[in-house]
């Protein structure tokens, strides 16, 4: 049986999706408690979407590599027979009008299996080469400076504080009582108007 939503849910959502409005909404504790409700009825829409995108996405790709795969074979078997054919030509490239076949020598592979004995002989040979160890910045030891020394950045580093960020939360519905939160930038105050910046889901 299909859940009906409360009269007052409703005309929240509703108010949602009216985006030409911009207006701040008019917020008791009641209110407030309204709106985390509505959230949560938009997250479950959103997770119905998911659900059902990563289906769909599902047999798309599996559909995808089942063709791809017959497709590749036969590529395999034609390319086989084509270089048995250059092989008893005995030519290294033969053009033709959809294409071209090359034979080429393939490229020497070199490894060290003993580094050791290889060391040895190798710095006397001038086949050895020095890599410098890598410099850079390491964030964390540098914030961690920038608190003991009373906020005041080394040379060269610039530091730009923390702006604030408003959070809240909704209990999903499940086995278990899993809480998404969200964070939400700072709101700005324009003289035309108020404009909430865009939510982001939280690490």
């Amino acid at each position: 049986m299909e859940r009906q939503t409360p009269t007052w849910l409703q005309d929240l959502l509703d108010e949602s999706e009216v985006q030409e409005k911009q207006q701040l909404i008019e917020f008791n504790k009641i209110k407030a408690d309204q709106a985390l409700a509505a959230i949560a009825i938009i997250e479950e829409q959103i997770n119905e979407i998911n659900s059902i995108a990563e289906q769909e996405i599902k047999l798309v790709q599996e559909w995808n590599l089942s063709q791809l795969e017959k497709l590749n074979k036969k590529i395999s078997w034609l390319s086989f027979n084509l270089e048995m054919f250059i092989k008893k030509l005995d030519e290294p490239t033969v053009t033709l009008a959809h294409g071209i076949i090359k034979i080429r020598k393939g490229r020497d592979k070199v490894e060290v299996i003993d580094e050791a004995k290889f060391l040895i002989i190798g710095q006397r040979l001038g086949l050895v080469r020095t890599i410098s160890a890598k410099i850079e910045p390491d964030l964390q030891a540098i914030s961690n400076y920038i608190k003991i020394n009373g906020g005041k950045p080394p040379s060269g580093v610039m530091l730009t504080p923390g702006q604030p960020k408003f959070s809240f939360k909704t209990i999903t519905k499940g086995d278990t009582d899993e809480l998404n939160e969200r964070n939400d930038q700072q709101t700005k105050v324009r003289t035309n108007g108020v404009k909430s910046a865009s939510q982001t889901q939280a690490a």
